[in-house]
């Protein structure tokens, strides 16, 4: 958008455009058309940035696993910096065998972290901001955890341990009830959490620059601070919502594991 400053002011309907302009635009940019049958699996935008950070997160990770030496570089130092805090704040929240599922939540905030940080660059697209794509991500994390759970305890044990040890004949169903419940708004909080945050800071950004656009030029002598100063924020944003999101992936799996009840 801020190739489109101008001296011109546009209309608030104009502004608007302008400001949707990176999500309104994303489907109709970079499109290879992929057609079986009735099926459309036309690449655009979206799916560009999102093999993109797929193949980041996969080359930093499988790389940096396989180059280790006794005299490590920076980007060894980096690697084992990430997997140093994969152990410490993701695996085992609860109990040891949580650990088992760390190298996965690791690599779901490895490949958040770089998403959110890409779509920072001017003219790319911020993923995370897709409903589709973190709602797919927290179904996963749901079918992960019911997997877990019957896994570990069997089905008719894993649905037992839904109601706390010591419920009432006459309370026990209701708590179950509320707990099923719980067990599907999980992947909907998940979801909206990572999706509102990021195009909130996003929107945030665009509507200050969207003033120069507005009100004139000259306005970017406030505009332009606050929008930097909050494009700073978003990378703490970044960094936080990849982890809210791997942390919470991770608990929810390991109270699967060792039960709720």
């Amino acid at each position: 958008m801020t190739a489109t400053l101008s001296l011109l002011k546009l209309s608030q309907e104009q502004v608007r455009e302008k400001i949707l302009h990176t999500w309104s635009s994303a489907e109709k940019s970079w499109v290879i058309p992929i057609h079986i049958g009735p099926l459309n699996l036309s690449i655009s935008k979206i799916e560009w940035f999102l093999f993109i950070g797929v193949a980041v997160t996969f080359l930093f990770l499988f790389f940096g696993s396989r180059a280790l030496r006794n005299r490590p570089g920076a980007y060894q130092v980096l690697v084992e910096e990430t997997y140093g805090f994969g152990r410490r704040m993701l695996g085992g929240q609860i109990g040891p065998e949580g650990m088992k599922w760390f190298p996965y939540t690791l690599s779901i905030f490895v490949l958040l972290l770089v998403l959110n940080l890409i779509a920072l660059i001017p003219n790319t697209y911020p993923v995370t901001s897709n409903l589709s794509f973190t709602g797919a991500l927290a179904i996963l994390t749901f079918i992960l955890t019911q997997y877990e759970g019957v896994k570990r305890h069997g089905l008719r044990e894993y649905l037992k341990s839904w109601v706390p040890e010591g419920s009432g004949k006459l309370m026990a169903p209701a708590l179950w009830f509320l707990h099923l419940i719980q067990e599907f708004t999980k992947p909907l909080t998940l979801a909206m959490r990572l999706y509102a945050n990021i195009i909130a800071g996003h929107l945030i950004i665009f509507v200050f620059l969207s003033f120069i656009l507005y009100y004139g030029i000259y306005f970017a002598v406030v505009s332009v601070p606050l929008a930097v100063v909050f494009y700073a924020f978003e990378i703490f944003v970044a960094v936080i919502q990849a982890y809210i999101f791997a942390i919470l992936t991770q608990v929810y799996i390991e109270l699967a594991i060792y039960g709720e009840g």
